[in-house]
């Protein structure tokens, strides 16, 4: 059975001196650590015995690790490339933006997946209406002079409605993007499905009124910041005219509102599109032959090297065709124009010259590389032995985008040609394995294609993590000069190179050491901060052995001054730490008490500084709160400590009179000139009545 240690890269010695630390959490007799104690002598071979099946697992083969991690449920992760949303400024008229329009910030280079249509939309309004009222929050739309704004109010309830009015009507069946930035999202750990929470339910204003339509949430009805993805219904939209700025209106109606922690926006950046962190190298289209003239965008045509191929029956290969040259008579040819940068038309005339793309789907393809490719694109033979290893002109690929094209003759003696992607197993194909980091592709099996000369298709690369850039940057369009702003309100996110082995060894080794049952209370502590959804500021877990009950206090992120549990958070704790007790074990999660710490003195200032009392009272206020700051449950308060910074300001002189009363006995009880608060209790500066002097 796989454990930490055994994957964990340490010596004898390391092994030996972890195991003596940990003695004394288990047994309080065990006090001999001498090399002549039987113990000892155990607790040697248990360690020598985990450092050589260590070192075997170290000898095996990578493919073998990777077999038993896979038993273990790791498997390597693919790399995939970096997401970013942009977002375009300055749009004065409709701009078409073609599917593969690259974009760069810096080194790295982004494209588009497909085409996208900027009609210079944006919000005009932002309100929020429950009942008759209507709320006026447009003030977050102001780039100059951004002020958050608490959109369902300090007490949300169910039936608020939030309005976007749009100043142009958006197209039937789009998509819109938007991206939510919310203020003072606490510590929470993201969350999961649909929120416990809040539910917002998306409409569209149209001529037969409000119409529902999907939603990909990412904010979890506001719970985080995130982006709001809408599929527009087939119903055109119309203008309402029921709010203080007529327009185009998304309605949000809050269905549930149970919130933790009221929605305060930010900001809403609108209108979005996606963009993929990678950079084309060479590039495979694929068109119907039912259309004899076909329109291409492409950056990479620029370059010239371009090769078009067509399938002429519904089965079968590929033929290679040729640019027309004037004269030509018979053969398989294709005309090439450009009508602009990066658009071309390709025509191709079955009458004229006997041959021609087949009427069905996927008769064309056509293959553009950059010259980097064209001077590298062919990859060799196929020998047909056992895992042939072809070497690749770049590292770093994006897998998805590449494919092989291998050649081999036909019934007729004709060269014909096979796209062929990666892990296919279709008849008559090989199939071979992409190692992506590495560059390098391994044959698995080469079919009837030995001896066959391959060629690369389709290939891109990415940078993997680099391409989750920083919010706000600037992204440049590649080919032309534009003076639309085109920058991304988020960061990028997802961009990872594809796993090695070593990657899923630490994965593996994290998840060893991760707690899923709870035996100390220090663990009942992590899985209640490991919860998600939930935005927990402090928990204290003690031990009451008299009992056998671990008392587990929570204090949650509110924007009330003293915040209490509530049902769902309740509910929430004891589902989750029920999963992980030992079953000998009770459970008890308590309410946060917070207690006040009256304070009286009197102190001796010097009489040339000004501000004394503030600067007295702000020491103060940092030392007893417990409530706002780091300091935890049941954390003693040290009076020495107290009367030492007060001491130690420049403007005091010295402290004649210094005390601290608590009221409440029963939570926090004064040991001597200390407080010691209970498990479950916080305390907080309370009535300050201090006396400046600044003479004797």
């Amino acid at each position: 059975m796989l454990n930490f240690h055994m994957l964990k890269e340490q010596t004898f010695e390391d092994l030996i001196q972890e195991a003596r630390k940990q003695i004394p959490l288990y047994t309080k007799e065990w006090t001999n650590f001498n090399p002549s104690e039987p113990a000892e002598t155990i607790l040697e071979n248990l360690s020598a015995f985990t450092i050589i099946q260590q070192a075997y697992i170290d000898r095996m083969p990578e493919i073998v690790q990777e077999k038993i991690f896979q038993m273990a449920g790791f498997k390597k992760e693919n790399g995939k490339s970096a997401r970013v949303l942009l977002e375009a400024g300055k749009v004065e008229e409709p701009v078409h933006i073609p599917s593969g329009q690259r974009f760069q910030i810096g080194e790295l280079f982004f494209e588009t997946n497909r085409d996208v249509f900027l009609s210079g939309n944006k919000l005009l309004g932002i309100y929020t209406k429950y009942r008759d009222e209507i709320m006026d929050y447009s003030h977050i739309l102001d780039e100059n002079y951004p002020v958050p704004g608490i959109v369902f109010t300090e007490d949300p309830m169910a039936g608020m409605e939030l309005y976007l009015v749009m100043e142009k009507r958006p197209n039937s069946g789009e998509d819109l993007i938007f991206y939510i930035q919310l203020a003072d999202v606490g510590k929470r750990i993201g969350f999961e499905g649909k929120n416990m929470f809040a539910d917002i339910q998306w409409q569209i204003y149209t001529g037969q009124g409000f119409v529902d339509i999907r939603c990909k949430d990412g904010t979890g009805s506001f719970l985080t910041s995130g982006e709001l993805s809408f599929r527009l219904p087939k119903q055109e939209a119309a203008i309402y005219k029921d709010l203080p700025q007529e327009g185009y209106v998304l309605r949000g109606i809050l269905k549930r509102a149970d919130y933790d922690l009221f929605p305060k926006i930010e900001k809403i950046s609108g209108f979005l599109f996606e963009l993929w962190q990678k950079e084309t190298k060479s590039i495979c289209y694929t068109y119907s032959g039912k259309n004899q003239v076909i329109d291409v965008y492409s950056d990479i045509l620029e370059e010239g090297f371009v090769q078009i191929f067509c399938k002429e029956k519904g089965d079968g290969g590929y033929y290679l065709y040729n640019r027309e040259i004037s004269g030509e008579s018979r053969g398989r040819y294709y005309s090439l124009e450009r009508l602009r940068y990066g658009r071309y038309r390709i025509r191709f005339d079955k009458n004229t010259f006997g041959y021609g793309p087949g009427n069905f789907e996927n008769a064309v393809k056509l293959v553009a590389y950059n010259e980097e490719m064209m001077r590298s694109y062919d990859l060799g033979t196929v020998y047909g032995y056992d895992d042939q290893q072809i070497a690749l002109p770049n590292k770093h690929i994006v897998k998805e985008s590449f494919s092989l094209i291998a050649l081999k003759k036909d019934a007729e003696g004709e060269n014909a040609y096979y796209f062929i992607r990666p892990s296919s197993s279709k008849k008559n194909e090989f199939t071979y394995e992409l190692l992506e980091n590495e560059g390098v592709l391994v044959v698995k099996d080469a079919a009837d294609f030995i001896d066959s000369r391959i060629f690369l298709g389709g290939c891109a690369v990415s940078k993997g993590a680099e391409g989750n850039v920083r919010a706000g940057s600037r992204f440049v369009p590649v080919g032309y000069e534009s003076d639309i702003i085109f920058t991304n309100p988020a960061t990028g996110k997802g961009g990872s190179y594809p796993e090695d082995i070593a990657s899923v060894r630490h994965r593996l080794i994290a998840d060893l050491r991760k707690h899923y049952t709870a035996v100390e209370a220090s663990d009942y502590e992590s899985l209640v901060k490991s919860i998600p959804e939930l935005c927990i500021h402090k928990v204290k877990a003690v031990r009451d052995d008299v009992k056998n009950k671990i008392l587990i206090a929570v204090k949650p992120v509110s924007n009330q001054l003293f915040p209490r549990l509530s049902d769902i958070y309740l509910d929430t704790i004891y589902k989750s730490l029920e999963k992980a007790r030992l079953l000998t074990v009770n459970i008890e999660v308590q309410q946060p008490v917070y207690v006040p710490v009256h304070i009286r003195g009197t102190i001796y200032v010097k009489s040339h500084y000004e501000g004394c009392r503030k600067q007295i009272e702000t020491v103060i206020h940092r030392q007893l709160d417990y409530v706002s700051t780091e300091r935890n449950f049941g954390e003693r308060f040290h009076f020495d400590d107290l009367f030492a910074q007060i001491e130690n300001l420049d403007c005091v002189k010295y402290i004649y009179d210094l005390s601290l009363n608590v009221t409440n006995q029963t939570y926090a009880v004064q040991k001597g000139l200390d407080i010691e608060p209970k498990s479950n209790c916080l305390l907080y500066p309370g009535e300050i009545s201090l006396e400046l002097n600044t003479t004797e």
